[in-house]
């Protein structure tokens, strides 16, 4: 088998020789820059952000209701350590009770508010992937459309790569052919509606008869 083998290296040999060597084209592409720079990256860059900033919101109404709790347990606190001298021991253990009560309504807000914001984070993340995979493949076509225009054979992730020469960077190809798309998808604005004419002046009455 071995020498099976070396021998039909050595026939075809002669055959490969022959033929003339074709170098693939090859190109990379920043994905990264794309996203960013495109009408569509910036499209869906929008949408990640009001996720965002629907979970700061959240973030900052539940700090905010943190912070009025602790302004009411430490004026309970106050009040106690004031008035401990004169309070008599029923008065004394009842606001000590609402202390303790106040402190176990506040950690149990803390914990309910970290639970749903921690479940926020989550569903941002599932949107964040949907919407990162729908980018994806609405952005392909254009990929494949400039590679097929510059007949490139292979297209590289130019963020994997440790240097490159920019006159093979798509990139900025691949945004302008993304771009023109997002233009043309979008409905044409409403034309303009004609300038209603001027109401016709009144007709003079018809002179009075005789």
């Amino acid at each position: 088998m071995r020498k099976t083998f070396v021998a039909a290296l050595v026939l075809a040999a002669p055959w490969a020789w022959a033929q003339e060597a074709k170098s693939p084209k090859i190109a990379v592409i920043d994905m990264g820059r794309v996203s960013a720079e495109s009408l569509l990256g910036k499209g869906f860059s929008a949408q990640l952000e009001a996720i965002k900033n629907e979970i700061d919101s959240e973030a900052n109404k539940k700090q905010a209701e943190l912070a009025k709790m602790d302004q009411a347990i430490k004026a309970l606190q106050d009040d106690l350590e004031k008035q401990g001298a004169v309070l008599s021991p029923e008065a004394a253990d009842k606001k000590r009770t609402e202390i303790v009560k106040k402190q176990r309504e506040r950690q149990a807000f803390l914990e309910d508010g970290q639970a749903e914001l921690q479940k926020m984070r989550e569903r941002a993340q599932q949107q964040a992937q949907v919407l990162n995979n729908e980018f994806q493949v609405k952005i392909k076509p254009h990929i494949d459309a400039v590679a097929k225009e510059k007949a490139i054979d292979i297209l590289l992730d130019g963020q994997v790569t440790l240097t490159v020469n920019r006159d093979y960077d798509v990139s900025r190809d691949v945004i302008v052919k993304a771009d023109e798309a997002e233009k043309a998808a979008k409905p044409a604005g409403a034309a303009a509606k004609p300038a209603t004419p001027p109401a016709a002046a009144p007709k003079p009455a018809p002179p009075a008869k005789p």
